[in-house]
C-alpha cells in the first residue's frame, strides 16, 4: 500500500490556523469528515492531530506544563476515529474589539447602509451581526444619519455598468452653470459632501464634481473614452501635479475646515489665531473661486500673480456691481 504524503511544514501551519477554530465550534468530528471539510486525506489529519497535541504556549517560566498544551479525547479518537478537543489554549486570547471600537464600526456601516446597492445591504447586515458578536461587551446603539445623495445615484451606477458615459449640467463655485458629459470613475464621500471623480469629455482631462452642483444628471448614448479605471485613481481628492500652482493663504483658523476638500497643506501660524496654508491649483482661473469661499477670512500671500488674479477678479465684480 502506497503511503500517505505527508503535508509540508507551511502546509500544516496554515491547516492548524482554521482546523482549531473549526474544532472548538463543530465539537466532536469523525476525521472522514475532517478530511473531507479541509480537502486533506485521512492520514493527514491523524498527522495534524498528532501535531496538536504537541503544540501549545509555555508558561511564564518557560516551560510547557499540561495545562500549556492542547489535549484530545485519545479514548475517542484512536477507537472511533472522532477528533474532540478536550482543552485548547491561546484561542481565547485572541484580541477582541472594544464596545466602543465596536459601536465606532457599526456607526460606520450604519453612515454607508443608506447608500449601497440592494445588492450590498446582506453584506453589510452580516458584518453588522460579526462585529457585534465579536466585541468584549455590548457595543452602544448610536443612530446615524447618512449624508444626503443630492442626485440620483442608480444613474451613475447604470452608466458604468453599461460602459457609457453621463451628461449634467455643473455649477462651478462662482455660480456659472455648463454641460458636461462625464466618463464616471469613482464616487468619494468627503465629510458631508459627496463628489464624482471621471474623465470630463468636455476638458479631455479628469475632473471632481461636488454633486450637489449637478443637475439635470441622465446616462447618454456614449460609450466612455478613457482606459482609466477606479483603481487608477489615487485617495486624494484632488491629485496634485508638478505643473498646478502652489498658492499660499493666510486663513483664520476657524474656517480651515470649510475648505478641507481642497487639502490645504499648514505651513505654520500666521498671527493670533491665523494660520499660513499652501493650496494646488491648476490655474489661476480658480484661485479667486477658492477665496471667495470664505470672504473676509482668507488673504492671498503668494505668488504675485495669484494676488493680482483675485485683485482683478473683486474689481471686476465691483465694477459690476456699481454698473
Amino acid at each position: 500500500m502506497a503511503s500517505q504524503p505527508r503535508l509540508e511544514a507551511a502546509d500544516r501551519v496554515t491547516l492548524l490556523m482554521s482546523f482549531v477554530p473549526y474544532l472548538i465550534e463543530q465539537g466532536a468530528i469523525p476525521v472522514s469528515q475532517l478530511a473531507q471539510h479541509f480537502d486533506i486525506t485521512a492520514g493527514q489529519v491523524e498527522e495534524l492531530v498528532q501535531l496538536l497535541a504537541m503544540s501549545g504556549v509555555p508558561g511564564d517560566d518557560g516551560y510547557y506544563q499540561h495545562q500549556d498544551l492542547f489535549d484530545i479525547n485519545w479514548d475517542l479518537f484512536e477507537e472511533h476515529k472522532v477528533v474532540e478537543l478536550w482543552q485548547h489554549v491561546a484561542v481565547d486570547a485572541t484580541p477582541r474589539f472594544s464596545a466602543r471600537e465596536a459601536a465606532a464600526l457599526l456607526a460606520g456601516l450604519q453612515y454607508i447602509s443608506g447608500i449601497v446597492p440592494e445588492r450590498d445591504k446582506g453584506i453589510i447586515d452580516r458584518l453588522v451581526a460579526k462585529i457585534s458578536s465579536g466585541a468584549s461587551a455590548l457595543p452602544e446603539n448610536l443612530l446615524i444619519t447618512p449624508a444626503a445623495v443630492p442626485v440620483d445615484l442608480d444613474v451613475i451606477r447604470d452608466a458604468v455598468s453599461s460602459g457609457l458615459s453621463v451628461h449634467f449640467v455643473y455649477q462651478n463655485a462662482s455660480g456659472e452653470k455648463n454641460p458636461r458629459t462625464v466618463d464616471p470613475l469613482r464616487l468619494d464621500l468627503v465629510g458631508e459632501s459627496w463628489y464624482l471623480r471621471g474623465w470630463c469629455h468636455d476638458r479631455s482631462a479628469l475632473r471632481t464634481f461636488r454633486l450637489d452642483r449637478i443637475s439635470e444628471l441622465s446616462i447618454s448614448h456614449d460609450s466612455i473614452v478613457t482606459q482609466l479605471t477606479a483603481s487608477d485613481l489615487s485617495d486624494e481628492l484632488f491629485d496634485i501635479k508638478e505643473t498646478d500652482i502652489r498658492v499660499r493663504f493666510a486663513i483664520e483658523e476657524s474656517a480651515l475646515s470649510l475648505l478641507s476638500a481642497y487639502h490645504p497643506v499648514v505651513i505654520g501660524s500666521h498671527g493670533t489665531e491665523t494660520l499660513e496654508v499652501e493650496v494646488a491649483f491648476s490655474d489661476l482661473a480658480s484661485v479667486p473661486i477658492f477665496v471667495a469661499q470664505i470672504p473676509g477670512s482668507i488673504s492671498v500671500l503668494s505668488p504675485a500673480e495669484a494676488i493680482s488674479a483675485v485683485s482683478l477678479w473683486a474689481k471686476q465684480a465691483l465694477q459690476s456691481y456699481n454698473a
